[in-house]
């Protein structure tokens, strides 16, 4: 018989790299939910608006607003 693993329930470590206007946003959302007398962490915030995050044209209309503020990406003249 074989063991299955244990499926862990932590997250993983990852890094982000986030303009201050991004982490000022984090930030407002934790002091809204805190407001509200929830227990809350930064880390909470974002799987929070992961999960309500749709696929539609708002999504695709902030994406290009991100885009175009990251130095990452060239823009095709």
């Amino acid at each position: 018989m074989t063991a299955n693993k244990a499926v862990s329930k932590r997250g993983k470590n990852t890094n982000l790299y986030l303009y201050a206007e991004d982490i000022g946003k984090i930030r407002e959302l934790v002091s809204y939910v805190a407001a509200n007398g929830l227990r809350v962490s930064e880390s909470l915030v974002v799987r929070t608006a992961l999960r309500v995050a749709q696929a539609d044209k708002r999504f695709l209309t902030a994406y290009a607003d991100a885009a175009s503020a990251d130095q990452r990406f060239k823009t095709e003249d």
